[in-house]
């Protein structure tokens, strides 16, 4: 006993741990002081602690002032040594539970954190976004969207105070406004990333964005050009940029992976490798990885593999890391200044649609992809997208396909007309079975299933007509 106590009869407080020896485990709040408080008289006063995870966490102190008032201390780790001091012993002890609470709940805040705001944090945690892999354009949006919609609105407002139905209401507002849903969407997700880096950095305890449902934008058609338009601007574009044109429109590539082409990529076999994209941010060309951060081989069309071959052999140079697609004077491309100086004077001279831009040209492909018939997977891969994507993206480019639905839903129905009614020819299907022959079966695909196994008619009947079996009028 006569460890846990001191010469003065009251108990040991154990030390705090230095940062270095603390185990990640242990809370970080801690009790700074090793020793129990005096009076002014020298002598010591109880005090009570309350222990976290083995350290303790907080301790109420009894002081006396010397013209013979009480006072009750709070003291803490936080994780600087920190307190609080109360006239009403009650209040201190419920401070001292309310910190004990958040401590085993682990939602201990700072308290000095209740003042930072939304421009506050977002300034924080800004620095990772442009040290972070993203690509330039998503960074340029970030910015845009949090300067546009996020802080004229709520950078003052401090982030312990932002509710949901705070949330709610700034959506209401840029609804208002008149943003599109792309746009509100793009802020949100920016507060949503501003809001969980403050909840990671124990600044809120939640994000108030978490479970807020947000409107889907309307979907869109993608408009493309017609093979006459294609061939139009083919013709009238200077010659040095006709290959170029043709690439994004028979080929598919975006308009950067187009530019970071180099010699290397187009090989014996008339085969492009696509692993780079180049892009401009602020000024400067940057060249990384493609859209999806992977490469696919793109089978060049015989008719631009001819004039791709002479353009290369002509003003490329012989190095293979020479860039397919330059200015005259040999310089990297910038894909704004050749709009401005080569696309939009073109497309004006033919009287394009305003909406025609040289990113149309890759919906351009996929609408002749579709038109010629090329699967879905066949054309995603072709195009660089995931099938999916693909599908989400131009659906509305293989109408064929909804026509051969509607002739399948029309072929299974039972009602052809009001006169006629279809049926299954389920006597014949039994009477073939009964007589041992093989059952034979005609789908509407024209494919045959023979299935001469000695299995029930009915049962057999009923597993032909899940799979669209041959129907006949009835009489």
């Amino acid at each position: 006993m006569g460890d846990l106590v001191d010469e003065d009869g009251c108990p040991k407080v154990p030390a705090a741990r230095s940062p270095s020896a603390r185990s990640d485990s242990v809370a970080v709040i801690q009790v700074a002081w090793t020793s129990s408080p005096r009076s002014s008289a020298g002598v010591r006063l109880p005090t009570r602690t309350v222990h976290h995870e083995g350290v303790v966490a907080v301790s109420i102190h009894r002081r006396v002032a010397k013209s013979g008032g009480t006072t009750w201390v709070v003291r803490y780790r936080d994780p600087i040594p920190r307190e609080r001091t109360f006239d009403r012993k009650a209040d201190a002890e419920r401070f001292e539970r309310s910190v004990r609470h958040q401590l085993d709940t682990d939602q201990y805040l700072d308290p000095e954190s209740a003042r930072i705001t939304v421009r506050d944090g977002a300034e924080r945690w800004w620095p990772t976004v442009e040290q972070s892999e993203r690509a330039p354009s998503t960074i340029s949006g970030y910015e845009s969207a949090l300067r546009l919609q996020v802080l004229p609105h709520l950078g003052d407002r401090r982030l312990r105070m932002l509710r949901r139905i705070d949330m709610e209401e700034w959506l209401s507002v840029l609804r208002a406004a008149g943003y599109s849903n792309s746009t509100i969407h793009a802020a949100r997700t920016v507060l949503g990333m501003v809001l969980t880096s403050a909840t990671d950095a124990r600044i809120i305890t939640g994000n108030p964005l978490t479970g807020l449902r947000q409107p889907k934008g309307s979907s869109r058609t993608r408009n493309t050009l017609t093979v006459e338009q294609v061939e139009a601007l083919a013709a009238a574009v200077d010659p040095w940029w006709r290959p170029f044109l043709l690439v994004l429109a028979y080929c598919g590539l975006r308009p950067g992976e187009a530019l970071a082409l180099r010699r290397k990529h187009l090989d014996d076999l008339g085969q492009l490798t696509v692993e780079r994209g180049m892009t401009e941010h602020r000024g400067v060309l940057l060249e990384r990885d493609t859209k999806t951060h992977r490469f696919r081989v793109v089978e060049v069309p015989a008719s631009v593999l001819a004039e791709l071959r002479t353009h290369v052999e002509l003003r490329v140079g012989s190095d293979p890391n020479a860039l397919v697609f330059t200015t005259p004077f040999g310089d990297p491309v910038r894909l704004s200044s050749w709009r401005h100086r080569v696309w939009d004077p073109l497309a004006a001279e033919l009287g394009l649609p305003g909406w025609a831009t040289p990113y149309v040209l890759r919906h351009t492909a996929a609408s002749l992809l579709a038109q010629s018939g090329v699967p879905v997977t066949a054309a995603a891969v072709f195009l660089g997208h995931d099938p999916a994507i693909f599908l989400r993206t131009y659906a509305h480019l293989y109408p064929g396909d909804l026509g051969a639905v509607a002739d399948a839903m029309d072929a299974a129905s039972s009602v052809r007309a009001p006169s006629s009614v279809a049926r299954v020819d389920f006597a014949g299907m039994a009477r073939r079975r009964r007589q041992g022959m093989a059952l034979t079966c005609t789908f509407e695909s024209g494919c045959r299933d023979l299935n001469p196994g000695p299995l029930d008619p009915q049962s057999s009947a009923l597993t032909k007509l899940r799979h669209s079996p041959r129907v006949v009028a009835a009489p």
